[in-house]
């Protein structure tokens, strides 16, 4: 059997721990420092010719640009001091929501990203809740991607009057998934997104909210605008209480501050960006989509 390490940037150790605990493991955290003109550098703390294997594991948000160019520092030492297969495990994907041309002229940023990471020598890229799972691919490198959704229904076990939304159809196969762990009724807004200025309008569909407690499904929450947007009209709707569920929570501008001005009652995030909201722990999650991949 392949001998692994389990490797960790600083801000990552705890996932790092979690996951080497429960595979039995050795874990390090890798050293970095940037350099006074801002760029980086890593090492790895640890002899690596005596491994196999490598779990690298990167939370690649906030300083996305930063972190993500350490990642490819890291696989890049890695495979030329004789690490055979290495497997990356980024919790949130940055530059993931552009997977395909919306304008003429565009990059497709996913598409770069993946392929960078493979040329480099991942062999896996591991991921939460990638904004579209079936752009999630590339040649050569197996590209998986771990669902949260029974972590969510495990959650809101036991509300009443429950309705699951999502804040568009794109999202609705989330909402799907987690209402049928739950049984719970389920429906979407129909979102239009100016692809120039980046203005969101919505347009209600015949939803049956009143007097229910709606939880927002989503993948991503960067501005709040969307789940602003959604709770105004929710609650004109007539729906008691509105709460945001989501994996990846940037909350920026205090995104979360201008959500419960609104009228959001709760916000639930996962530990893939770390918030005071991440109360939904991936880590056993990533723990068994590595071990399915080397074992």
């Amino acid at each position: 059997m392949a001998k692994y390490l389990v490797a960790s940037f600083p801000w990552s150790s705890d996932v790092g721990n979690d996951i080497a605990n429960a595979l039995g493991l050795t874990h390090v955290v890798l050293e970095t420092k940037q350099f006074p003109d801002g760029e980086s550098y890593i090492r790895y703390p640890i002899d690596l010719s005596t491994y196999d294997g490598l779990i690298l594991i990167q939370r690649a948000y906030p300083e996305q640009n930063t972190r993500l160019i350490q990642v490819m520092l890291a696989i890049h030492a890695a495979r030329d001091l004789g690490v055979k297969r290495i497997h990356v495990v980024l919790p949130y994907l940055p530059y993931s929501r552009q997977d395909r041309r919306f304008r003429d002229g565009e990059p497709v940023s996913l598409q770069i990203m993946l392929s960078l990471l493979s040329s480099l020598g991942a062999s896996s890229i591991i991921t939460v809740d990638v904004h579209k799972p079936e752009a999630f691919r590339i040649a050569n490198t197996q590209c998986v991607n771990v669902e949260p959704f029974e972590l969510y229904a495990n959650r809101l076990r036991g509300v009443e009057k429950l309705v699951l939304l999502s804040p568009d159809i794109g999202s609705l196969w989330r909402v799907r998934k987690v209402s049928e762990y739950l049984g719970a009724s389920f429906s979407y807004l129909e979102k239009f997104r100016d692809r120039v200025t980046g203005e969101i309008t919505m347009k209600p569909k015949e939803l049956d909210v009143a007097g229910k407690e709606v939880f927002i499904i989503d993948d991503i929450i960067a501005t709040g605008g969307t789940i602003m947007e959604a709770t105004k009209i929710l609650k004109a709707l007539g729906a008691v209480r509105v709460h945001a569920i989501a994996t990846h929570c940037l909350l920026l501008n205090m995104a979360d501050s201008k959500m419960f001005e609104v009228g959001v009652s709760s916000i639930t995030c996962s530990n893939t960006i770390p918030t005071k909201y991440s109360v939904i722990n991936i880590n056993q999650l990533l723990t068994n989509a590595i071990k399915g991949l080397i074992t």
